[in-house]
């Protein structure tokens, strides 16, 4: 459920703005809103040294393991060095690869002495450099010499000859001003160099644990410092707003008391941007995980849709993966994680989460008869429900599980919207969507479409017409509804269909599972090298099929719950994340860190 939040002004003498803020900091309940814009001296210098630390961790190494984490005495000094060395390493890596585009450029004509050359026009010969067509090749002048240096493509490399100076009809070549040799004894060098910046480096990596420690720092500082330059000022009075759960209010009140602030604790009004807290049993909690992956908050005045994203996402994961070997696969994957990394896992919902995606998709594949594939287990394991290998009802399934969705999320917005008549619109809504499923159980499914649907479509368009907001001109706004109810009716017809992706995408995972099973057991186990070949098909093609089920899981599943059913619930997602304040002081870090002078 969403938390219903308080709305939270506090005033204090300016003088005492920053205690205030080490009070909120330490009771961490208030979401504090800026009151003015949070800029100041103050909150630049933390950026900046954010950006300098944030720079530094960028490179180190993170897997220098054997070196011994040192403390740092002087932070400005050690960030400067970090920084220093990656701009010089970066100079000699540049430098290596213009003389490596030097030498990738100069490599097949091969390493010649460049002052031989302007010797021998002493003599009163000029000497070409020329890469041109064969055939090219063989009409150059009868008076100059050509020698081929090297040949590639259908291009040749020459060196032309002659007693005079002269043009030609091709394209020649400026000699390089340094020998090929002396330019990779060059590099090597530079490589070598780098090699060994690289090596100092790896040893500033003792000091990466203390550096992030002392981001995290950075970080707490600058909220503190945004909190404090963001807070109104009044005279001598400074004053913040903030949110806190309702439930948290009276011990805001008695740190109030005890701090002598004035503090008004008053219910949120329509425009005011609350964030959203969400709370709820621990077995629904499971979902969170997926929330944090795809970022979707909803708005404080929105719903949420935890519970049941859970119920509806657990079927959409078994039917999409539909293999109850691919589930045992899973749940002994999640099980070896937890028991390997038990102590080292702090939030365990992920895992839970997958026991529960892994089971319900093991009686998916039991239900349906389907272990890696049908085709090879088709006489020795019976499906539990064989109802559910005809094509038909699995499309007919599918069309119930979306009209069952919509139905929930528009008798959710009936219930919101009591005791107002404007309800009756999505009990029409629920009408329509149950016509919708008649209608594509009827193109698609090709059953008979009952007469009692038309009424489904007749009273749900009524319902939706004369209730989804009053009439201000009934003539004038009557044409315009019924073009948007329209839409909108086709949207929901839409939506039901696009449910049977659940089926389409899971037939598509049990015909690629028989495709390998069927071309490993080509090669058969007649011999070791059919064996291995086919041990590697059964590999490389459950392993991909995995991949695709788990890609489709969140296109699709997370898609169905997000999209389609969210928009019947009229959410937009547009919520603010509850995050109480916990900024600390600079003067609560020790070892302040001091960086200048750079850009």
């Amino acid at each position: 459920m969403i938390v219903p939040m308080k709305k939270i002004n506090i005033v204090v003498q300016g003088k005492d703005a920053s205690d205030a803020l080490d009070e909120l900091s330490s009771l961490g309940l208030v979401h504090v809103e800026n009151i003015e814009s949070p800029h100041s001296h103050a909150v630049d210098e933390v950026q900046k040294d954010i950006y300098m630390i944030s720079r530094a961790l960028e490179i180190l190494s993170p897997s220098a393991k054997d070196l011994t984490v040192k403390k740092i005495e002087n932070w400005g000094k050690i960030i400067n060095e970090i920084l220093d060395i990656r701009d010089y390493r970066n100079r000699l890596s540049e430098k290596s690869a213009k003389l490596q585009r030097h030498i990738d450029k100069w490599d097949d004509w091969g390493d010649f002495d460049v002052s031989l050359v302007k010797r021998i026009r002493t003599k009163g010969l000029y000497v070409y450099l020329a890469e041109l067509p064969v055939k090219e090749f063989n009409s150059v002048p009868s008076d100059v010499f050509g020698e081929i240096i090297s040949k590639s493509g259908g291009v040749v490399r020459c060196v032309l000859v002659s007693g005079e100076e002269r043009e030609f009809s091709f394209k020649t070549l400026e000699f390089p001003e340094t020998r090929l040799a002396e330019i990779r004894a060059e590099k090597k060098g530079i490589d070598d160099k780098v090699g060994e910046i690289n090596k100092t480096l790896e040893n500033y990596a003792q000091y990466r644990d203390e550096l992030k420690a002392m981001l995290g720092h950075m970080e707490k500082e600058m909220e503190f410092e945004k909190a404090r330059s963001g807070m109104g000022k009044k005279g001598e009075l400074a004053y913040l707003k903030g949110y806190c759960p309702f439930d948290k209010a009276g011990d805001l009140e008695k740190a109030a008391e005890k701090n002598q602030w004035a503090v008004l604790i008053e219910e949120p009004s329509d425009g005011d941007n609350v964030p959203t807290l969400v709370r709820n049993p621990g077995w629904v909690e499971l979902i969170r995980p997926v929330f944090n992956i795809i970022k979707t908050v909803p708005g404080y005045r929105e719903v949420d849709i935890s519970l049941v994203f859970l119920l509806f996402f657990s079927v959409f994961f078994a039917m999409l993966i539909g293999d109850a070997g691919y589930g045992a696969l899973i749940l002994a994957a999640v099980i070896f994680v937890n028991l390997k990394l038990r102590d080292k896992i702090k939030d365990k919902r992920p895992l839970f989460l997958m026991y529960v995606l892994s089971v319900a998709t093991i009686v998916w594949g039991v239900l349906t008869g389907t272990v890696f594939g049908q085709v090879w287990i088709k006489q020795a394991f019976k499906p539990l429900m064989p109802w559910l290998t005809v094509d038909s009802n699995m499309k007919e399934l599918c069309f119930i599980i979306g009209a069952l969705q919509l139905t929930i999320a528009h008798v959710w917005l009936a219930v919101r919207k009591m005791p107002s008549v404007i309800f009756a619109a999505d009990l029409g809504w629920i009408a329509v969507i149950w016509g919708a499923f008649f209608l594509a159980r009827t193109f698609i499914v090709g059953a008979d479409f009952p007469a009692f649907a038309v009424w489904l479509f007749v009273c749900g368009i009524s319902a939706v017409l004369f209730f989804s907001v009053p009439f201000k001109s009934f003539f004038k706004d009557l044409f315009p509804r019924l073009i948007t109810t329209f839409l909108s009716i086709i949207g929901s017809f839409s939506d039901v269909v696009s449910y049977i992706r659940l089926f389409a995408v899971g037939m598509a995972s049990v015909a690629i599972a028989d495709a390998f099973n069927q071309i490993a057991e080509g090669f058969g186990w007649s011999s070791a090298a059919a064996g291995l070949a086919t041990a590697l098909i059964l590999l490389i093609g459950h392993g991909l099929n995995i991949v695709l089920g788990a890609m489709a899981v969140l296109v699709h599943g997370v898609r169905l719950n997000v999209l389609e059913f969210s928009n019947h619930l009229n959410m937009e997602w547009s919520g603010v994340e509850y995050s109480p304040f916990k900024g600390q002081r600079a003067d609560l870090v020790n070892d302040r860190i001091e960086i200048g002078g750079r850009e």
